[in-house]
């Protein structure tokens, strides 16, 4: 085994991996040879939870050598002593959600598409879950060159287009199996920011007043905010889906041809999904990964592109009866939901466009001690951040976001 990484769940140990071999292989005839621990993410790419590559080489039988890695994610508590921070992973309930996502739903999900002739593929292999420790162990997606986008240059159309039609089919689908099985999302029930998770608004105002040190303007906005984006996260009153909920660069993998285009892409970090409307998720995209100089050039684009292979399959596709918006309809959706553009590119946009030489984590996202109080200011001072402030807030402040 190599030297320890940080941040390495408490159980994993020479007789866990060989247990977890033994359960991807469906055989006690499993001999763990050796393992080596790495890296998942870089420095800034993921919060939420805890990610340990693991390359393991083991036998079957004495000529049956063979090699895998394996992308371990599981939460804080295992790696942290308990404290806020660890504490509102654990009420978010991301684990049990995820688990849920890639032990049903996802699979669902592939069987109603196969069923209409479409054979896409929303996620990355999981081989196994661990209940006990809330541990998923997946394929790594980067044996079959699958990378992430670099998160601070962010997408152009081509790679927009991508994640936005396999959106449209994850979220057509979601329609579809709600249809056969009505209570299939009442554990995907806690949106970021509620009357009952006082860590999600601690977040969004600690960040707010960060903001505040760049634009003066939005002072009084601070006051009504968090429930103003209470409301806009609760579900529409007549068109929903299941929304994966962080649906940004960094949780999604590309694959390229040989000139260097992308061709295919996967979701990852199926923590917060929640049933609401469509335009959250695809607001959400567009102000947090598409590319400064691209992201009002090209908004109705691709809010059309979207919308155009949601139709595809969820009418022509499935031939759903239910209540479904005609274009200018759904333009106006997206309208009502401008307050995700706010909560996009001002909250969360900060965090995704911090530099990797920076040191940063969930503590440090969450705290509001010193640390987590300087943190917040780099990420403000960042230019590319005063940018899209630049950039959006006449748009926001046009569109009544601050009356």
């Amino acid at each position: 085994m190599s030297e320890r990484i940080e941040g390495v769940p408490r159980y994993l140990n020479e007789a866990y991996v060989e247990s977890i071999l033994r359960a991807i292989e469906n055989s006690e005839k499993v001999k763990l040879e050796k393992y080596e621990l790495r890296p998942a993410t870089k420095n800034g790419d993921h919060y939420a939870s805890v990610m340990v590559r693991i390359v393991a080489d083991y036998v079957i039988d004495v000529n049956d050598h063979k090699q895998i890695s394996i992308i371990l994610k599981t939460s804080y508590d295992q790696v942290f002593e308990n404290n806020g921070t660890v504490e509102m992973t654990k009420k978010y309930d991301v684990q049990n959600r995820e688990m849920l996502m890639y032990g049903k739903i996802l699979n669902d999900f592939h069987n109603l598409l196969s069923s209409i002739n479409d054979n896409i593929i929303f996620s990355a292999r999981c081989y196994y879950e661990d209940k006990a420790t809330k541990s998923l162990f997946f394929e790594d997606l980067v044996v079959r060159d699958y990378i992430c986008a670099n998160r601070v240059q962010r997408l152009d159309v081509a790679h927009a287009k991508l994640a936005l039609r396999k959106l449209a089919k994850y979220h057509a689908s979601s329609i579809i199996l709600k249809e056969k099985e009505p209570g299939i999302y009442e554990e995907c029930n806690k949106a970021f920011l509620g009357r009952d998770y006082p860590d999600g608004t601690e977040f969004c105002l600690k960040n707010f007043d960060a903001l505040l040190l760049v634009v003066s303007k939005s002072k009084k906005f601070r006051d009504v905010f968090i429930e103003k984006g209470i409301k806009l996260y609760e579900p529409d009153e007549y068109f929903n889906v299941l929304l994966h909920g962080d649906f940004w660069s960094n949780n999604m993998m590309f694959k390229y041809d040989n000139d260097g285009n992308p061709i295919d892409v996967l979701f990852v970090d199926y923590q917060l999904p929640y049933w609401s409307s469509p335009a959250i998720d695809v607001l959400y995209f567009i102000h947090t990964s598409l590319k400064e100089e691209l992201r009002l050039k090209t908004h109705d684009e691709l809010v059309q592109f979207y919308y155009k292979h949601l139709k595809e399959t969820l009418i022509d596709g499935f031939k759903y009866k239910g209540k479904f918006p005609s274009l200018h309809e759904f333009h106006i959706m997206i309208l009502k939901k401008s307050l995700q553009i706010f909560f996009a590119a001002f909250i969360v946009q900060p965090v995704v466009l911090m530099d990797e030489s920076i040191r940063s984590d969930m503590f440090l996202l969450m705290e509001r001690n010193h640390a987590g109080m300087k943190f917040s200011e780099t990420m403000y001072s960042n230019p590319h951040v005063i940018m899209a402030i630049k950039n959006l807030l006449p748009v926001l402040d046009a569109r009544g976001i601050f009356d």
